[in-house]
């Protein structure tokens, strides 16, 4: 189903909100030093680039989740990895 303009508009100025609380995150964690904590502003700008993609493509991510593709899916095993010392397969309770 198609999205109606004042959904597609509340969506839209959503993703920027995200963008914009992303790039807040970013700057007030890089004075923390801890870098595995300041990748998941990696992870927040994955899922905004996500739902922007959902977004242009027609489709209400929050209705319908997000789709995530191959790149995506190795981008987050990547942010996974520097923000806990491991791959996601290796994430087991000790």
């Amino acid at each position: 189903m198609a999205i109606d303009a004042n959904r597609l508009k509340e969506l839209d100025n959503m993703v920027r909100r995200m963008g914009a609380l992303a790039s807040i995150f970013g700057v007030r964690s890089d004075s923390i030093g801890n870098s595995h904590f300041g990748a998941f502003r990696d992870l927040m700008d994955l899922y905004t680039d996500m739902c922007g993609r959902q977004l242009k493509e027609g489709n209400d991510f929050l209705d319908d989740g997000v789709k995530p593709t191959e790149d995506d899916v190795a981008r987050v095993n990547l942010v996974f990895e520097r923000i806990f010392g491991f791959t996601p397969e290796n994430f087991k309770a000790k």
